[in-house]
């Protein structure tokens, strides 16, 4: 079994394909989300899945979770988030070429599409017993999964394979996402004249930076481990020794266990100075998607079917995580990257290479084919 571009229009995917991302659904977008999942429940409804909408809850959105009606036992599983970045009205739309723009576009309305293609696809074919096919289209990746992440445990216990459909930047997959981490660290020390009582003040803005520089020294190339400080604020005034500072930290990490142990550190801080205390709140957001013997099975496997269709495919790893990280943590092979060929998501330029729809829709179909014989 191989690929089979030829048998994908890429203008008739495009075309199917932004009927999703006209509708801009960043993340708490409620009403468009909702506009948006009745689209995609229509879009499957010909095909016979069958389809349970998940309420949202915490101020976010709906989920999906359609079920394609063959098969049985532990099958394959696929979680294609729907929620976007940028600001509406921010993103650039259009044609240019053999580039296409939008807000999702990529990251990753594209992928989800090709969920469809590929489910279209086989439901086509007569004689067809692949492994039972499952879809949840969830509406808050973008900020953690906070209310899916429950969703996708669920629904792994019931997997064999995980193929998550995330936006892709040439011929590859991703292989490894690091984990992720957030953290605030609040200090709080004594205010007092920055003239007349100076010795008498304990400032949190001093203690802080003294707990920042020891972050930055956390980090390490050698294991893919990054610490990151992107937010700092405190004091009052310029004559006022600081009585409260505060940082956002993000941490990233190649290795679960790596990450568990930094993550203990950071809950570790203890005051350098004299009469301060800290608090640190936060915790591990996203396993890593670890490069495991399961994982590379897999790409071995969409390589040669790549190859028989004279595609190179290359592995990949990615800084940024996705759903597939929750998949591989609770034990299902995973394989990640497999959506639209793009570029510079979460930007203003989020775009996809048109032509390279039919060799990703049909990568998709042939994984589900192969995987499910």
């Amino acid at each position: 079994m191989s690929l089979h571009p030829d048998r994908y229009d890429a203008e008739g995917i495009l075309s199917g394909l932004l009927r999703w991302v006209e509708i801009d659904t960043p993340t708490g977008e409620v009403p468009g989300m909702s506009r948006l999942l009745d689209r995609v429940a229509g879009d499957f409804a010909p095909l016979g899945a069958a389809m349970t909408r998940i309420p949202g809850r915490d101020g976010l959105g709906d989920h999906l979770l359609v079920r394609m009606p063959w098969g049985s036992g532990p099958g394959i599983l696929s979680v294609a988030h729907l929620d976007t970045v940028c600001v509406p009205g921010t993103v650039r739309t259009g044609r240019d070429g053999e580039r296409c723009y939008g807000p999702g576009i990529a990251d990753m309305k594209g992928g989800a599409f090709l969920t469809l293609e590929a489910a279209r696809r086989i439901a086509a074919l007569p004689g067809q017993a692949p492994l039972p096919f499952t879809v949840l289209f969830t509406s808050d990746e973008e900020i953690g999964s906070p209310t899916s992440r429950d969703v996708i445990a669920d629904l792994s216990r019931d997997a064999r394979f995980a193929l998550i459909a995330e936006p892709a930047r040439r011929d590859e997959v991703v292989t490894v996402r690091k984990g992720r981490a957030k953290y605030r660290i609040d200090v709080t020390g004594r205010a007092a004249h920055a003239g007349s009582a100076h010795g008498e003040g304990r400032s949190a803005v001093s203690e802080l930076a003294r707990h920042i520089v020891a972050l930055d020294g956390l980090t390490d190339d050698g294991t893919g481990t990054t610490i990151n400080v992107g937010e700092i604020g405190g004091g009052t005034a310029t004559n006022v020794v600081a009585e409260r500072a505060f940082c956002h930290v993000d941490l990233r990490f190649s290795d679960n266990a790596l990450g568990v142990a930094l993550d203990r550190t950071i809950h570790g801080l203890r005051p350098i100075g004299r009469d301060m205390r800290i608090t640190v709140t936060g915790e591990i957001e996203k396993p890593c998607l670890e490069r495991s013997a399961a994982t590379l099975e897999l790409f071995e496997i969409a390589r040669r079917l790549c190859a028989e269709a004279g595609i190179a495919l290359s592995e990949t790893g990615s800084g940024g995580g996705s759903d597939g990280n929750f998949t591989a943590a609770y034990g299902v092979p995973t394989l990640d990257g497999l959506g639209v060929i793009g570029n510079t998501w979460h930007s203003p330029d989020e775009h996809i290479v048109v032509p390279a729809l039919p060799r990703r829709a049909a990568l998709m179909e042939a994984l589900l084919r192969e995987l499910g014989r």
